[in-house]
């Protein structure tokens, strides 16, 4: 009796192992794979005054962001500004250029909130 009631209970969880392999295989190395993001932080002393093209498209952080959002299919890209009619200001700047240098203003999202009174977040998120 007790080698059938094993054979059944090994029968009955057959197909753990499969479920299992299975789910490692689809299921990303890294659980913030699923949700790609790119982060760049811009301090104020790092924008240039006065704003012109060249000299914004030389920051590395803008440069980061367009390559980013250039190699992900649909993404958003959310521009974090400090608190404030100036933050808010810049952070308007900042979309106005993203803007054209070929971002759809569609995906651009302007939200309070960067963290500190002298910078600006700048993050690419995929849609999953």
């Amino acid at each position: 009796m007790t080698g059938r009631s094993l054979t059944l209970r090994r029968g009955r969880f057959r197909w753990v192992i499969p479920v299992l392999l299975a789910w490692l295989v689809v299921l990303p190395p890294h659980p913030a794979e699923a949700f790609r993001q790119h982060r760049e932080v811009i301090l104020a002393g790092e924008w240039p005054e006065p704003e012109l093209g060249p000299q914004i498209l030389a920051l590395p952080q803008i440069r980061e962001i367009l390559k980013a959002f250039d190699e992900t299919g649909e993404a958003v890209v959310e521009i974090r500004f400090p608190g404030g009619e100036t933050g808010r200001a810049w952070a308007q700047s900042v979309a106005d250029w993203m803007t054209a240098f070929g971002v759809p203003r569609q995906y651009l999202v302007l939200l309070p909130g960067s963290g500190a009174p002298d910078r600006l977040v700048l993050e690419v998120i995929e849609n999953p």
